[in-house]
């Protein structure tokens, strides 16, 4: 099952944390509500993967500073509200008549992952009933949104464990800022 999945990844992520960066791990957010990832849902018209509803269930996203937790692409784990915030922002973005054929951002794509300091980002596709649904992208805001990162969040999270596991800081800041 897929959330099993994602539960077993944030067990080996949390305990590397904890262990090697305790200052990142304090940074991860406690699991959000089932009514706050219900309404999420409803106010962005889409249908989350059950791999996203499972990570939020554990960690509510990664607060913000130095230290915070972030995916090896640099990208902070995104709460509900961020999700919002994020997906909204690139919704509102006019991209031209040509926008859904050229793929830079869809409606139903939904960002959880922030660069911060730009709006690239990691994100899902939420088109249900399609194959894609469920995969994990990133979205350049020059280049736009390209596929290939995982299957799923639950095989993004388990290639994460694994990176943290092999000795490679994935998920933490520097060795020095995260301890």
């Amino acid at each position: 099952m897929t959330s099993d999945l994602v539960q077993d990844a944030w067990n080996r992520i949390d305990a590397w944390l904890r262990e090697h960066a305790p200052r990142t791990f304090a940074t991860l957010r406690p699991p959000a509500g089932d009514e706050e990832i219900a309404a999420a849902q409803e106010e962005l018209g889409v249908t989350f993967p059950p791999d996203l509803v499972a990570s939020l269930q554990r960690h509510n996203g990664a607060l913000e500073g130095p230290e915070a937790f972030r995916f090896n692409t640099g990208d902070r784990l995104l709460g509900v509200s961020g999700i919002l915030g994020d997906t909204g922002f690139l919704r509102g973005i006019d991209q031209g008549p040509d926008a859904e054929t050229e793929g830079y951002w869809l409606h139903d794509y939904v960002k959880f992952g922030s660069y911060d300091v730009t709006s690239d980002g990691l994100l899902m596709d939420c088109r249900t009933g399609r194959d894609s649904f469920g995969v994990v992208g990133r979205f350049f805001d020059e280049t736009g949104t390209s596929f290939g990162q995982a299957d799923s969040l639950g095989e993004y999270l388990t290639e994460l464990a694994g990176t943290l596991e092999r000795g490679q800081d994935a998920g933490a800041p520097p060795r020095t800022a995260g301890r």
